[in-house]
């Protein structure tokens, strides 16, 4: 009976996919996990250190400049380090850094600068606290950066088949690990301080190498996975993803594909946010973020049960990426419509609430693993170097753009919400003529048994 259920959540998966994917969804369960547990505080702690209303689309335009020299870095480490050494190496430096933000947290006294101080005036012009910039920004770049290099790692060692049947099981895995996180923090971020939980998320993710050294120490064939060979190529550095993802129209597809939600997703979460502030203390705050990041994952862990990889299976790439935007125009528009009926500002916050849980949460669960799976008739260099430049500098681009939009009309958010709405189902428009033809040519390159280098 339990076989059968499975059978028609996932496809006929053998013992072996079943661990394999069991495995694979640990590891990025831990990733994300710990990411949840911390994304919950990023904007109450901004918001303290430095002031959300103001200064939040400033620091989303800025992490895009940060990102650069880490695409930068990025570019030169997947040349340097096998891609398991490079999920290693990524690990420990993030898992410092987590570590030191706690400590600074902890030490307060230690990130004030006196205006006597020699310092003083090298820092004087940044809004608020360094700090409050640094954790925002490092938060950003590790939702980014490191569940990127993990997804790189599974195209390259996944076939497009079998990518179709177990996505949907390793999302599931993930979200019990993102509920968690979320979970942990609105239950226990009054008691223990937000430095604590950035003291146990450098832990967390230091779990994550030895999960992946145990995955390849089980299946020991993938770590050199077979695609078609192709002749030798010199390292070419910074530029070398930005110029795949400039020379192929399909991977500019899959840029529009996998980055165009974030304006969207931006604005909606930028307008809650701009409510809240004015409504809530710093703690009260977080436990509202609490409130969406669970939304958010429990939406995903359903939709991954009982519908992932059976709307793969069954309707195919293309339906998928075509439904994902669909579904955004609808709740954009529920939203300017409430505020039109004259709804009152907290009963938007909450509508606001549960649009950005259905963009976010319908986008982990359907848009992230059909856009990955994009990948897999794609060479390693346009899996890493493009790819990474995609993840990281493509989703920075379309925060930056979204939160630009939303800077400029922040003024009132009359302005906020109207043109907001209309300008984003413009995005939209465009978004679907460009889903349609990824997934046309994903087809086609399926069938051809080709890939493209």
């Amino acid at each position: 009976m339990i076989s059968k259920i499975l059978h028609v959540l996932w496809g006929k998966l053998t013992r072996e996919e079943y661990k394999k994917f069991g495995i694979l969804g640990i590891a990025i369960m831990l990733i994300l996990g710990n990411y949840w547990m911390l994304r919950t505080t990023k904007n109450p702690l901004f918001d303290m250190l430095v002031g959300l209303k103001r200064w939040q689309p400033v620091a989303k335009a800025f992490s895009l400049i940060f990102m650069i020299f880490i695409v930068i870095g990025y570019s030169k480490l997947v040349d340097i380090f096998k891609k398991n050494r490079l999920i290693y190496v990524m690990c420990s430096l993030y898992s410092l850094a987590f570590i030191i933000i706690s400590y600074l947290l902890a030490h307060s006294s230690i990130i004030i600068i006196p205006e006597s101080s020699t310092l003083y005036p090298i820092f004087a012009w940044i809004p608020g606290k360094l700090l409050g910039w640094f954790a925002y920004i490092l938060l950003e770049s590790y939702g980014t950066l490191v569940v990127a290099l993990f997804y790189s790692f599974v195209a390259s060692v996944m076939t497009a088949d079998l990518a179709k049947k177990g996505y949907g099981l390793m999302t599931f895995i993930i979200q019990f690990g993102t509920i968690g996180g979320s979970l942990f923090t609105a239950t226990f971020v009054k008691k223990i301080g937000i430095p604590v939980l950035y003291l146990i998320g450098g832990f967390i993710i230091m779990i994550v190498p030895f999960v992946i050294r145990y995955y390849l120490h089980a299946f020991p064939e993938d770590i050199a996975y077979k695609n078609p060979p192709s002749p030798a190529k010199k390292s070419t550095g910074f530029f070398s993803g930005l110029k795949l993802l400039l020379t192929h129209s399909y991977i500019l597809g899959i840029f529009v594909v996998a980055t165009s939600y974030e304006i969207m997703a931006t604005i909606v979460e930028y307008q809650m946010n701009y409510l809240a502030t004015d409504m809530y203390t710093t703690e009260e705050f977080t436990v509202f973020t609490s409130y969406e990041a669970l939304g958010i994952n429990i939406l995903a862990l359903l939709f991954a049960f009982f519908g992932t990889s059976f709307f793969l299976r069954k309707l195919g790439l293309r339906f998928c990426l075509i439904a994902f935007p669909l579904a955004i125009a609808a709740i954009i528009s529920f939203n300017f419509t409430a505020y039109i009926f004259g709804f009152s500002s907290y009963s938007i916050m909450w509508i606001l609430l549960f649009a950005s849980i259905a963009i976010k949460g319908t986008n982990y669960a359907l848009n992230k693993p059909t856009s990955e799976i994009l990948y897999i008739p794609t060479s390693k260099d346009i899996k890493f170097k493009a790819k990474g430049w995609i993840d990281m500098f493509g989703n920075r681009s379309t925060k930056s753009l979204g939160a630009g939009l939303s800077k400029v009309f922040s003024s009132s958010f009359t302005q906020l919400i109207s043109y907001s709405t209309f300008i984003s189902l413009g995005f939209i428009a465009f978004w679907l003529f460009v889903a349609s033809f990824a997934g046309n040519r994903f087809n086609k390159l399926q069938k051809d048994k080709t890939i493209i280098e």
